[in-house]
């Protein structure tokens, strides 16, 4: 069953009263929670009692208007639920009829419970709630959870992808937790001394993913939401006030001032977000950017080992102190990612890391570090990972690559401005990657086999077609004068008497030359129409004779990755591809048997290929089982599926292996399998 507070805010989606219920909402609601705890001494009873107030004010506002102070209202009608809801409970002790009493004749004061102090150390209600909702009791998943929901006022969705967890657990969470406060009975008050300490370190998380809330939303219309960024640096200064000797306190702060100072900076004239290095530095805040520098020297005063937010104050710092975005310190902001990757090594810090070391010493390094995370679990569903490496793959030229990263990046974001950014991008993308192709036949074969997604062995064998057709044709012929009936005698004659096979290679070479320049403009026909399939004979393979297989495994000199994939040929009897596709991961050397990547089934093999593996494998965890003796060169990247995080290497190719066999024996590697 969907969380009610969710089902709430969904109303509010039409209208202009329903807007300012859901902005009074998202402002208020953490004060009004926090005052409603402080009366009636239980976090959900709270939360349930200003959830009623909200679905009044949708009752009662389109009709009435929207009242002078919203929050107010909403504080008033929700104490009055709570008399009623303690008058109707047919088990109420002496305590709570008491407090009903009271609550009954004390004189009206919404407004000053939503807004006044109290007289201790701390005076305010919501960040008594905010170390309620850090209670240790909690496990630290829902301190987090509990706590972006009370005082962020954020949507149980919106949590989750904070979290990048499925929805449905952050929603137990959230009731688990509330739960556990109930039956605790936790005191409605901030913790004081060595307690106080342990609690420290959540809420300071909690502050700052509600701040990156605020900063960057994860879904909606809107870039930037002010109020949570406001929220969080007020609890943030709060928080300063109380533990003045906290280093990551005060450096949760500067972070936190420095970002803030780029606020007015970051989105264009309808909105649009803008890049930081794009973005006019003479619109920063400079009070924010000196209250965060002053924040930064509080903390470095402070002492101590240098701490996350420290660091990421830092970072920030060494951009506020650049007049220019060409003026920024890029190898020291990478240096201390590097520092920041060792007390926080987390996935999100590697790809921010990513992104410094792109700037600082080119895009290739950076993309090298990208590439290593596209198998955590953590970033599946993330956004950015795919956005970093557009960009990266954009700088290097990659356009098509890159077209695919942002749109994919695009599906991910639920927020819209980001979302049109990202296909804005991907459409450059496309745009650039249209090659500028000249008239001649020349020109258009050069472009043709040009292309980053052919392998060497399609560009070696497309090549032989089309440099045939320049021999007899002329390379300055303009493309639109070559005819389908010229290229269909020049076939013939080459190739009329080949077999079926080579003919059917060498038609298909032309057919997708063909479609490529038909699909730039440069063709309107099909160069290949006069080209007939010819049917190919499957006869039976004959597999190598058993002298001839002892011979082999004794051969000496024989590399260790031909030995094994030649044995597990003939002991798995699978086809090549299949066990060319094997990937370190998926091996289960103990029962002999690996995985394929299709996942639906397994290839097994004997003692032979079993003695082999673990040194093939050599301590690797993951990435293709077979690779290429070199790495691939910076304008032939494979996909991420065929390269191996550890070594850079690229998966071994059909075509690579199929020639090393043959230069070996004669034969073909089909012809290994056990029959």
């Amino acid at each position: 069953m969907r969380d009610r507070a969710d089902a709430l805010i969904e109303h509010v989606t039409s209208g202009d009263t329903h807007r300012a219920v859901d902005a009074v909402w998202r402002m208020e609601s953490a004060r009004i929670i926090a005052g409603l705890v402080r009366m009636v001494g239980d976090v959900g009873l709270a939360e349930e009692l200003a959830q009623d107030a909200l679905l009044a004010a949708l009752e009662q506002w389109p009709a009435s208007g929207t009242p002078g102070n919203p929050g107010a209202w909403l504080m008033a009608v929700a104490k009055r639920r709570a008399i009623d809801h303690l008058r109707r409970d047919q088990r109420l002790d002496v305590r709570h009829e008491q407090l009903a009493h009271e609550l009954a004749v004390r004189p009206d004061t919404a407004e000053a419970d939503l807004d006044a102090a109290l007289d201790d150390d701390v005076g305010d209600d919501v960040l008594r709630l905010m170390f309620v909702s850090c209670h240790p009791a909690l496990s630290h998943d829902a301190r987090v959870a509990l706590t972006l929901r009370l005082l962020g006022g954020l949507r149980t969705e919106e949590i989750a992808r904070a979290f990048l967890v499925a929805e449905p657990t952050v929603a137990q969470r959230v009731v688990r937790a509330k739960r556990t406060l109930a039956d605790l009975k936790v005191p409605f008050e901030v913790p004081a001394g060595p307690d106080r300490a342990v609690r420290l370190s959540s809420v300071l998380e909690v502050i700052y993913l509600v701040f990156n809330e605020g900063y960057t939303a994860t879904a909606g219309d809107d870039w930037i939401r002010h109020d949570l960024c406001h929220e969080a640096l007020r609890l943030g200064r709060l928080l300063a006030r109380l533990a003045p000797d906290e280093a990551e306190v005060h450096g949760l702060v500067a972070l936190m001032e420095l970002q803030a100072s780029r606020s007015a900076a970051r989105t264009g004239p309808e909105g649009q977000p803008i890049a930081l290095h794009e973005q006019n530095r003479g619109r920063w805040d400079l009070l924010l950017v000196r209250r965060g520098f002053t924040a930064l020297l509080r903390a470095r005063q402070a002492g101590g080992p240098l701490g996350p937010y420290v660091l990421q104050a830092a970072i920030a710092a060494c951009h506020a102190r650049a007049r220019s975005a060409e003026e920024t310190d890029w190898e020291q902001i990478a240096a201390l990612y590097a520092l920041l990757a060792q007390v926080l090594p987390t996935p999100v810090v590697q790809l921010n890391r990513a992104v410094a070391l792109a700037m600082a010493h080119g895009p290739e390094a950076g993309l090298e570090l990208a590439d290593t995370l596209l198998a955590e679990p953590a970033l599946k569903g993330y956004h950015r990972l795919p956005s970093v490496r557009g960009d990266l793959l954009a700088r290097l030229g990659r356009h098509e690559e890159a077209r695919r990263e942002f749109e994919r990046a695009a599906a991910l974001t639920l927020n819209l401005p980001e979302r049109t950014i990202l296909l804005d991008r991907a459409a450059t993308c496309a745009a650039a990657a249209v090659p500028e192709v000249g008239g001649t036949l020349a020109e258009a074969a050069t472009a043709f086999l040009g292309r980053a997604e052919l392998d060497p062995a399609t560009v070696r064998s497309y090549g032989q077609t089309l440099g045939r057709l320049r021999r007899e044709l002329g390379d300055d012929l303009p493309l639109r004068g070559v005819h389908a009936a010229r290229v269909t005698e020049i076939c013939a004659s080459a190739w009329g008497d080949a077999a079926a096979a080579t003919w059917n290679r060498h038609r298909g070479a032309i057919r997708s030359f063909s479609a490529w320049a038909g699909a730039h403009g440069l063709l309107s026909g099909d160069l290949a129409a006069g080209l007939i399939r010819r049917s190919e004979p499957r006869g039976r393979t004959r597999p190598i004779d058993p002298p001839r297989l002892a011979a082999l495994w004794q051969r000496p000199g024989l590399g260790l990755r031909e030995r094994a994939l030649w044995l597990m040929l003939h002991e798995s009897a699978a086809p090549v591809g299949s066990v060319l596709a094997l990937n370190v991961e998926d091996l289960d050397l103990a029962g002999r048997r690996g995985k394929t990547a299709a996942g639906s089934r397994w290839i097994s093999w004997r003692s032979g290929t079993a003695e082999l593996l673990p040194g093939l494998v050599a301590g690797r965890r993951r990435g293709p089982l077979f690779l290429s003796d070199r790495r691939p060169g910076p304008g032939r990247r494979p996909a991420p599926a065929d390269l191996c995080p550890e070594t850079g290497r690229r998966r071994l190719s059909y075509e690579r292996a199929e020639y090393l066999f043959k230069q070996a024996t004669g034969h073909t590697l089909s012809q290994l399998r056990n029959r």
